[in-house]
């Protein structure tokens, strides 16, 4: 196992005062190991920015610390942040430099100071050597989203912390930034990305810690995660029943309502759908929209919260 780069000992953090205060963290404690990609995943508002924000030292703790590569970052923040490269939520961008300028004046910021022929080759990376003397608020939003990776590595970081990186994404922009990031890994880097889509974290991260509430509840490889659950396969349908009628079908371990559409946990998917079908034809109504899928970390999250990991 690689060694620990960031480890986070019980932190708490707070935001507020008096009877408007909200624990944001509840003594969260983690290891994040050199070279991996590990991920936050948890619903909006669970705490996933504010535990980066610590990392970034950009909030001060009530309690717990951060180190990364064994320093303290609210004691030495400037020797912390010289590993960091830092992608936010929102990245709000100089609209009236261009791109080429901001990569060079975010580099400066870390005192990293590019040539012409080393801010070509970061845009060129990103497929943005052709916007170098665009505006940035000439650019659409999958451009910018890339630009903000750009500016995350510009000054040639050890960790990429990116939160939220495909927010607002069309599925071929998110996929274009999926690839980016998986680029970034292989050279080496420590990636710590936050995100609330499932299928984001099962297809970049090598660990996952799921967050709700400001506690860690779990984690683990996403596989080891959903291998503990003990599941079955889940059969998705639009169809209008009682879910006491459909815990009654052969093979259903668990029913419930995901929206419009029924979910039912089964050991026996094909016996489940044949007598679900007898079952709708007899009330008058019809199954429709079937799918049948694999327990995953959305499962997982369910287990664990009972809730729906949801945006």
């Amino acid at each position: 196992m690689n060694e620990t780069l960031i480890r986070i000992e019980n932190l708490t953090a707070v935001y507020g005062h008096g009877a408007r205060q909200v624990r944001a963290l509840d003594n969260v404690t983690l290891d994040i190991h050199q070279g991996e990609i590990f991920g936050l995943l948890g619903p909006n508002g669970a705490g996933k920015t504010t535990l980066l924000s610590c990392v970034e030292g950009i909030l001060q703790p009530e309690a717990g610390g951060v180190r990364i590569a064994g320093v303290e970052v609210t004691r030495q923040p400037q020797a912390t942040k010289s590993h960091l490269g830092v992608q936010l939520q929102h990245t709000a961008l100089l609209d009236d430099l261009t791109v080429a300028e901001l990569v060079e004046v975010y580099a400066a910021l870390y005192e990293v100071f590019l040539t012409p022929a080393e801010i070509s080759a970061v845009l060129a990376r990103f497929d943005l050597e052709d916007q170098a003397q665009k505006l940035s608020r000439r650019l659409s939003g999958g451009q910018k989203q890339r630009l903000a990776l750009a500016l995350a590595i510009a000054n040639d970081p050890e960790i990429v912390l990116l939160d939220e990186p495909t927010s607002a994404l069309d599925p071929r922009a998110r996929r274009d930034v999926w690839a980016m990031i998986r680029t970034l890994h292989q050279e080496g880097r420590t990636i710590v990305l936050t995100t609330h889509a499932m299928e984001e974290a099962e297809a970049l991260c090598g660990r996952v810690a799921i967050i709700d509430g400001g506690e860690i509840v779990a984690c683990d490889t996403p596989a080891r995660l959903i291998a503990g659950l003990d599941a079955y396969p889940v059969l998705k349908t639009a169809c209008d029943v009682a879910l006491a009628q459909a815990e009654g079908l052969p093979g259903v371990r668990m029913a419930r309502y995901t929206g419009e559409y029924l979910e039912l946990e089964t050991s026996e998917p094909q016996a489940t759908l044949a007598a679900l079908q007898v079952l709708a034809t007899t009330l008058g109504h019809s199954v429709g929209d079937v799918t049948l899928r694999q327990p995953n970390l959305e499962d997982v999250f369910l287990k664990l919260t009972g809730k729906a990991l949801v945006a």
